[in-house]
């Protein structure tokens, strides 16, 4: 599988575009994540816990929705979602010997669900089994949400699951919050997923870059990693108990700008601006703005000041922390596709990113 998407590319984490569930919203997306249910997957036996994949008739039905969005957008990346971190209470009975435990009991994750011991080797067996189910149903690959750094049982559970899907089968992962971590999964992976909390509040970024793009090295191909940046901070926002959960967060179009130019500087990434861990968003006039494919890596110009030439546009971000603004001197007239500027010098304050198209 070669990926010849051109920048900017968009995923979708679980959720299609605000207002937009349809096939048409999810295949405007250039890498979508998915439920099981999204796709029409049924476990094989009740409780799910006991099952050892999919039906027969529900990976057929998976297939077909595949096809469909392949019909809407032959270059788009299918995921499927593989829970391993936690579990619906329903799932197994109470006093089963795969829920960790603490103190005799069950450790709470979401409100009704609870932490699976991912030491537990037959355990991991029955997510291979899934993930391996999921292969059959269609879909490029599958998602992990939550890897920790416990090298032991990962590295033991990713080898497994190659052995069960083969080379080609996408997996990306989700490293919460942490950058430079979990270098021992990268060698099993295709693909990191960057969740906003490791870049709130940062005001130096040259070691965190230089930890991702040595992470990015790791990684097999096609590489599928994904910048994602959070439009709202709050302390668990997003979460079930969130009062707030489903409402449009105040605006902040500036961390909306910074964060796709850093993804599309620091490496060759997938990028999302959602709400919080809702995951819900809306679509922006600049996805819709192709730039092409990068012409070289990125460069740092001077502090918090990094740089990248695209077939049809320089890219420039100044982070936030930086001490002064930046400015962007051009020999050619240039639109920014961020805020629709025309002309040959644009000034960047402390957070704040441009598009320049150039050509």
């Amino acid at each position: 599988m070669f990926i010849e998407t051109p920048y900017p590319r968009v995923a979708m984490l679980w959720r299609s575009t605000r207002g937009d569930d349809s096939l048409e919203g999810v295949a405007k997306h250039d890498l979508a994540l998915v439920g099981p249910g999204r796709l029409g997957l049924r476990y094989n036996a009740d409780p799910v816990g006991a099952a050892t994949g999919f039906t027969l008739d529900s990976q057929a039905r998976a297939r077909e929705a595949v096809a469909e969005l392949r019909a809407l957008n032959p270059d788009i990346v299918v995921l499927c979602e593989i829970y391993f971190y936690e579990w619906s209470e329903k799932w197994l009975p109470a006093d089963h010997p795969w829920w960790m435990r603490k103190d005799g009991e069950r450790v709470q994750f979401w409100p009704g669900t609870y932490r699976m011991d991912w030491y537990n080797a037959r355990y991991r067996e029955r997510v291979v089994a899934w993930t391996a189910s999921l292969r059959d149903a269609g879909v490029d690959g599958v998602f992990y949400d939550n890897l920790r750094e416990e090298p032991e049982p990962w590295v033991s559970f990713l080898g497994d699951v190659r052995a069960a899907t083969g080379d080609d089968f996408l997996i990306l992962a989700n490293v919460g919050y942490a950058v430079g971590a979990h270098d021992f999964a990268a060698p099993y992976l295709n693909g990191i997923m960057y969740e906003s909390g490791w870049s709130h509040g940062r005001t130096e970024w040259d070691e965190a870059i230089a930890d991702i793009r040595h992470t990015e090295t790791l990684l097999r191909h096609p590489k599928i990693s994904v910048v994602e940046r959070f439009e709202e901070q709050r302390s668990g926002a997003g979460w079930p108990a969130d009062a707030e959960r489903g409402q449009k967060p105040l605006p902040d179009p500036a961390a909306r700008r910074w964060s796709l130019c850093f993804s599309l500087i620091v490496g060759d990434f997938y990028y999302l601006f959602a709400d919080d861990t809702s995951h819900a968003h809306d679509w922006y006039p600049e996805y819709d703005a192709k730039i092409g494919r990068p012409l070289a890596p990125g460069e740092q110009v001077r502090s918090h000041v990094w740089r990248r030439r695209y077939e049809a546009a320089t890219v420039v971000v100044n982070l936030p922390g930086a001490p002064e603004p930046h400015v962007v001197r051009l020999d050619a007239s240039a639109r920014d596709t961020l805020s629709g500027d025309v002309g040959t010098t644009f000034a960047l304050p402390p957070g704040d990113g441009r598009i320049l198209l150039t050509s």
